[in-house]
C-alpha cells in the first residue's frame, strides 16, 4: 500500500524559531527553485526529490514525516545544493537514505560541500536571508565544528533558554538583541547537531 502523502508539515512540539526558519526555507524552495514539498512515512528513506520531464513543471520533494524541524532544514539546504549543481535531471529521482550507491554517494558528497557553504551564509542572497543571522558569529562557528563542543554548546544554550523563560526575563527583554541571538544560535546549533555534515572542517 502506498504511503499517504500530506501537504502540511507534521505538527510536533518543537522550537518556534526552528519552525519559522524551516517555513522560510520551504518558501524559498517553492518560490525560487520551484520545489513543492510534501510529507509521508518513507520508512528508512529520509527524503527524495523527483524532477519531471517538463522543466517548466515544479519539482517534488517528499520528506519523511518523522523528520524533525532541524533535519528538514538541513534537507532543504541539501536539496538546494543538488539543484545548484544540476543533479536534478529530468525523470531522475534523488534519494536521501542510509545506503546510497557509489555514484549517488559522490553526488551527495558534492551537495554536502555546497550545502555547507550555503549554510554558513555563502549562498544566494535569498538563501542567506532565510537562515539565522547568528551564523555570522565568529564564536559560534568553531564551537559547532566539533562534536564535543557542539553537544556542550547545545546543552548550555538550552539551559540558558530554560533560565530566561523560567525567570520571566524573556518577557522583560522582549525581542532584544540578546534573546534574538540566543534563539537563533540555539536553532543553528540544533540543525548542525542533527546534520553534522554542515559543520565546517
Amino acid at each position: 500500500m502506498a504511503a499517504e502523502v500530506i501537504r502540511d508539515v507534521p505538527m510536533k512540539a518543537e522550537s518556534n524559531t526552528l519552525r519559522a526558519f524551516e517555513e522560510r526555507l520551504r518558501e524559498h524552495l517553492d518560490d525560487t527553485l520551484h520545489v513543492n514539498t510534501r510529507f509521508a512515512d518513507l520508512g528508512s528513506t529520509r527524503a527524495f526529490l523527483v524532477s519531471p520531464a517538463d522543466r517548466d513543471r515544479p519539482k517534488g520533494l517528499v520528506i519523511d514525516q518523522r523528520a524533525t524541524a532541524a533535519e528538514r532544514i538541513y534537507l532543504y539546504v541539501h536539496t538546494a545544493a543538488h539543484i545548484a549543481l544540476g543533479h536534478n535531471m529530468p525523470l531522475i529521482t534523488i534519494v536521501e537514505g542510509e545506503d546510497n550507491e557509489a555514484a549517488d554517494g559522490l553526488r551527495h558528497d558534492q551537495a554536502d560541500r555546497l550545502a555547507r557553504a550555503m549554510w554558513w551564509r555563502r549562498g544566494s542572497p535569498e538563501m542567506v536571508s532565510s537562515l539565522p543571522s547568528a551564523q555570522r558569529s565568529r564564536l559560534l562557528r568553531p564551537l559547532l565544528a566539533h562534536a564535543a563542543t557542539r553537544s556542550a554548546l547545545h546543552l548550555i544554550l538550552r539551559g540558558m533558554r530554560t533560565v530566561l523563560y523560567g525567570s520571566g526575563l524573556v518577557r522583560m527583554a522582549g525581542n532584544g538583541r540578546i534573546t534574538t541571538w540566543l534563539r537563533q544560535a540555539l536553532a543553528a546549533t540544533a540543525v548542525v547537531d542533527a546534520a553534522p555534515q554542515l559543520a565546517e572542517r
